[in-house]
């Protein structure tokens, strides 16, 4: 079975001015109520970049041990490059964001999930719009911040480092379902020096993953900006 394909595009830069008001009061309240779990996962970030590759690894297979091969090299891919390979359209994003949010019932249990191997960008749960604890207008700014362009040379060196990561992941658990169809697979990707892969479809059904990816800093660096209006 192939991965499924993403259907996230982009999302555009809709920055909202508005005046201080009793909602904007209770918008301020929800920031500084997210704001110290960003805090704390910024402090965390050099113990992150001092971890092992093995330790770094295990963190990944524990988190989804029903996951394929294709799954835990889009968290590390993600990790990387970040979200620029998603932004493409951005009326199309924002229309798909909105969409997936009216339908999506189950989400996983984090709010900000850091990403491999320093943290730099994390997975931000999409239930933190729909329960009104970040605006949209703000994950907008975000969310397009975040992206910065993709060149051959970044690629290149994500060519390196996979093999590395996959000596790694084959060690400790060689037995994960579909493993040499998705390596193949990746190979494939990477020869033609494209990286972008999606979540299996056995991962979707069992672990629901609502998220977008986003840079840490700018994550940071928006909501200490808005809880000061």
């Amino acid at each position: 079975m192939n991965p499924v394909r993403d259907k996230t595009s982009s999302i555009p830069d809709s920055r909202c001015k508005r005046p201080i008001s009793n909602g904007m009061k209770i918008h301020n309240r929800i920031i500084l109520f997210v704001l110290p779990a960003v805090l704390l996962l910024l402090s965390c970030e050099d113990n992150w970049g001092n971890s092992s590759l093995s330790k770094i690894v295990k963190r990944e297979l524990d988190r989804y041990p029903g996951q394929r091969l294709v799954d835990i090299y889009k968290t590390f891919f993600q990790g990387f490059f970040g979200p620029a390979h998603l932004i493409t359209d951005a009326n199309e994003a924002v229309q798909y964001t909105k969409q997936e949010l009216a339908e999506a019932n189950d989400f996983e249990d984090y709010d900000f999930y850091p990403l491999p191997p320093d943290d730099k960008f994390v997975r931000m749960n999409l239930k933190l719009i729909k329960n009104n604890k970040i605006s949209l207008d703000d994950f907008t700014e975000i969310f397009v911040k975040s992206a910065k362009p993709v060149g051959k040379a970044d690629i290149e060196k994500w060519k390196k480092r996979w093999p590395k990561i996959l000596s790694e992941i084959e060690k400790q658990k060689p037995d994960m379902p579909n493993f040499q169809r998705d390596k193949a697979f990746i190979e494939g990707l990477l020869a033609k020096n494209e990286y972008v892969v999606d979540h299996s479809e056995e991962f979707i059904a069992k672990y629901h993953p609502h998220y977008r990816v986003i840079n840490t800093e700018q994550l940071k660096n928006i909501l200490q900006n808005r809880a000061t209006r």
